[in-house]
């Protein structure tokens, strides 16, 4: 697990998308995809579907505190992400997310995929109508201590059935991570 350090402030919204939709940010290197992009794998997920994903967004800081995700529009809304889960974001998660490198930009047929949404004021988040299948779900908490801008990463692989509901607890706990967690970095 790396840790990284950005020089100035991203909001949690470009900073989540530029991370799972593998868009360069300046300033960093760049590395070479190796999985390249397969519409075909993705086919299942086209359109909506009858399945669920509901949950809530929290993360612990390393002084035991629980920051949930925040509601409110622009630049302080916590974004949640859903990725079908295929080689393709496989490697997203894996080395751009895990390893922190920063991967080239992204297909432009992927985008169409690649669902977001934003968190109340308590950290819940719903993504409805969509495909049975596997995702990546995952979001940036974001809280601020003696006047910094903390962020920390979730993610949680889930299996959705046709018709069913999946809730989840996406969190990361410094304190007490583990399974079902998944944590892919933090930025503290």
């Amino acid at each position: 697990m790396k840790i990284h350090f950005l020089s100035a402030r991203l909001t949690v919204a470009s900073l989540a998308l530029a991370l799972l939709a593998s868009c360069a940010l300046s300033g960093f290197a760049t590395s070479q995809r190796r999985v390249p992009f397969n519409e075909a794998e993705f086919a299942a997920y086209r359109g909506s579907g009858s399945g669920s994903v509901t949950g809530q967004l929290s993360v612990t800081s390393s002084d035991g505190v629980v920051h949930a995700g925040s509601a409110g529009q622009g630049p302080n809304s916590i974004h949640v992400t859903l990725l079908p889960v295929t080689a393709y974001t496989r490697e997203m998660v894996e080395r751009e997310i895990g390893d922190g490198e920063n991967l080239g930009s992204s297909d432009p047929r992927f985008q169409k995929y690649a669902r977001l949404t934003s968190t109340d004021a308590n950290g819940n988040f719903a993504f409805r109508q969509i495909p049975a299948g596997e995702y990546f779900v995952s979001g940036l908490g974001e809280w601020t201590a003696n006047g910094d801008f903390q962020y920390q990463w979730a993610c949680e692989r889930v299996r959705v059935g046709k018709g069913e509901t999946v809730r989840i607890k996406l969190s990361h706990d410094l304190h007490h991570p583990g399974k079902p967690l998944l944590v892919i970095w933090a930025l503290e």
